[in-house]
């Protein structure tokens, strides 16, 4: 038979860089197999257990492909496992790319709605259903979302009926669903100054709700209430991810409008553009590019090169991320005896004009970002537009430009700084260099990026390692290192920071989730594929074999770890809300029971997640001297700005 590709492959945007094999390529790939089965003992889909490899390479090349086989395509997550593994240098993942391009996506098939219809409202039907959704504008278009895209997101999502009163969001917790309104009205609330509630919107039947949780990663930014009797249908994030990966249009529709609303909201507090209309800042909004820049990659140089420099009449906003401001220095002087000397750092909401940082001592400087960053910039048209329609920000923005070229000027005489007076925001020249570099260790090692971090007094600390032996004892295994990066007398401890915008939560099986408090936690669904261990730029998240974890404990093991050294302190479980619900993943232990599916798990991902589902940290309550706290960087720290200003002592 012709092996024919074509059909689109979703849930491997880890894989950005694939490349699929040719028609022959497959063919010799298949001829070479020797059919060892060691790639399948290395895959750690479940499923692969019940795979014998000769029926996946007759699937691969022929149209014989059997039920179970065509699920265990379905399921492979292209984490690569199988490639190290075989002795003949097989590329299997890349067959499996083929197979699965073969099959399509699961979305294709036909539905099971037997569930769902038992939960609509009286005198709802699948009819009805379907065009309150197509009310929404993102799926408006049959041509664009059909409407058997639109079963498949209802059939693994939930239908809620909802009394007045009740909340469906709260402000500041963590929550990745998304809400779609099929009937009633909603009211939307922010927290005043004085802590009261005040309005922020009206939402009724077709709108949707959830959007910045389930983009962003970032805490809820606003209360949801119900104020008459409600529909609505939640939808996970990975029900929402996959339908985007599906039909781009829907996730082009969600990124701009996330990107307008961004960019409004940074422009609104700025000095440089007050006075100017809503419309016209909503018009700026929507003629902004919106670019996305992994670690270490450089967003504009202070003197040109790959980057280059940006044209005068620019703006750069930072939506969210890190990124060093640097300039050039000496050669071998800087950092790490480079010509390069970082002289600040920057974070959502500030911004950059004609490459200047204007935060700062208004000079030319060299960008790069630090963690993952979006960065709006606005278009020298666009700009100039603003400055003919509002002269005095076109006078402000003038006043920045003339003070940088004083100072250039000033710079060739070498007699004075015309800035020393005029910026608003000087850098402060009492930064020593040990702030400086304990500066970077926080934010280049991702500490500031989180939102709870464990950190170790070394005054206090006696290297007992009761820590991890605590943490070890709770989970079976620990989840944490005490050693770790320095800074002054703390140590910043080897462990998951539930960082504020988790990378490793983009896992197409939900074998990762974050609690409304915050707290990152392994599921139950986990497969230990290792995909989120390599997302993590912290490793802060390891893989473990359960294979060794199934041999029988005897009584006097579980006699003897009673009483070791330390052992009840770890006690102290709680339910947690989410964990009520018996449909709800939780945190896992590698000796509890196991189901059918998790018989054939393989390996497990572990990190930690704050002991959620206990009422203490083991790794704090055992420590003995104290030494062992968990903090809010930006709190214990201080914002990078404060770090910037302290002086060592």
């Amino acid at each position: 038979m012709q092996i024919q590709p074509s059909k689109k492959v979703v849930g491997i945007e880890h894989r950005v860089d694939l490349r699929p094999l040719t028609e022959d390529e497959i063919r010799f790939e298949i001829d070479m197999c020797i059919g060892c089965d060691r790639c399948m003992r290395a895959c750690p889909v479940p499923m692969s257990s019940l795979v014998n490899i000769a029926d996946l390479n007759r699937a691969t090349i022929s149209d014989d492909i059997a039920p179970h086989v065509a699920r265990f395509t379905d399921e492979c997550v292209m984490c690569g496992s199988c490639v190290p593994v075989c002795p003949v240098d097989n590329h299997r993942d890349l067959l499996m790319l083929s197979l699965k391009q073969r099959l399509g996506i699961s979305w294709d098939g036909s539905v099971d709605m037997s569930r769902v219809l038992n939960f609509l409202p009286s005198g709802w039907n699948q009819s009805l259903l379907l065009s309150r959704l197509r009310e929404q504008p993102m799926f408006s278009d049959a041509q664009l979302v059909p409407e058997n895209y639109l079963l498949h997101m209802v059939a693994t999502s939930k239908i809620l009926t909802l009394l007045p009163g009740a909340v469906v969001m709260r402000e500041g917790e963590f929550g990745r669903e998304m809400y779609f309104i099929l009937e009633g009205r909603f009211e939307l609330t922010s927290t005043g100054p004085d802590g009261g509630d005040l309005p922020v919107a009206i939402l009724r039947r077709g709108e949707y709700m959830g959007e910045h949780g389930m983009l962003t990663g970032q805490q809820r930014n606003a209360t949801v209430r119900s104020q008459t009797a409600a529909v609505v249908l939640e939808v996970p994030e990975q029900v929402m991810q996959r339908l985007m990966e599906i039909v781009p249009a829907v996730r082009r529709f969600f990124e701009q409008l996330h990107n307008a609303r961004s960019i409004e909201a940074v422009l609104k507090r700025m000095a440089l553009f007050q006075g100017i209309s809503a419309a016209d800042i909503r018009n700026v909004a929507e003629h902004t590019e919106v670019k996305g820049y992994e670690r270490d990659e450089r967003l504009f140089s202070e003197g040109g090169g790959s980057a280059g420099v940006p044209a005068r009449e620019s703006l750069h906003l930072l939506l969210d991320g890190f990124v060093k401001v640097a300039r050039r220095t000496t050669a071998g002087t800087g950092r790490d005896k480079t010509d390069e000397r970082i002289i600040a750092y920057r974070q959502g909401g500030d911004y950059f004009a004609g490459g200047l940082d204007l935060l700062g001592d208004g000079r030319a400087v060299t960008v790069t970002a630090i963690t993952r960053t979006r960065v709006a910039e606005v278009p020298r048209a666009v700009l100039l537009n603003i400055f003919t329609r509002y002269p005095e920000v076109d006078q402000r923005f003038t006043l920045r430009l003339q003070q940088y070229r004083d100072a250039a000027a000033a710079a060739q005489t070498g007699f004075f700084d015309p800035l020393a007076h005029t910026h608003t925001e000087p850098a402060n020249p009492l930064s020593d260099a040990e702030a400086r570099a304990g500066l970077r260790s926080l934010v280049g090692g991702g500490v500031i990026e989180g939102t709870e971090v464990l950190v170790i007094d070394l005054d206090k600390c006696i290297h007992c390692n009761e820590c991890e032996e605590a943490c070890a004892r709770r989970h079976g295994h620990s989840r944490m290192n005490r050693k770790g990066m320095i800074v002054g007398n703390i140590s910043i401890a080897t462990a998951c920071r539930q960082c504020q915008d988790p990378v490793c939560m983009l896992c197409s099986r939900a074998g990762i989730a974050r609690l409304p408090s915050g707290e990152v936690y392994i599921t139950e669904s986990c497969i230990g594929c290792g995909i989120c261990a390599e997302r993590c730029p912290y490793d802060n998240i390891s893989i473990m074999t359960l294979e060794d974890e199934r041999e029988p404990r005897n009584t006097w093991n579980q006699f003897s770890d009673f009483f070791k050294k330390g052992a009840g302190k770890e006690r102290g479980r709680t339910s947690l809300p989410i964990f009520q619900n018996a449909a709800a993943p939780g945190p896992l232990n590698v000796h509890q029971p196991t189901d059918a599916f998790g018989e054939m798990r393989k390996k497990l991902a572990i990190k930690c997640d704050l002991c959620a589902g206990y009422d203490n940290q083991a790794c704090v309550q055992a420590c003995p001297t104290g030494a062992a706290i968990r903090i809010q960087p930006t709190t214990f720290f201080g914002s990078t700005e404060d770090i910037l200003r302290r002086r060592a002592h």
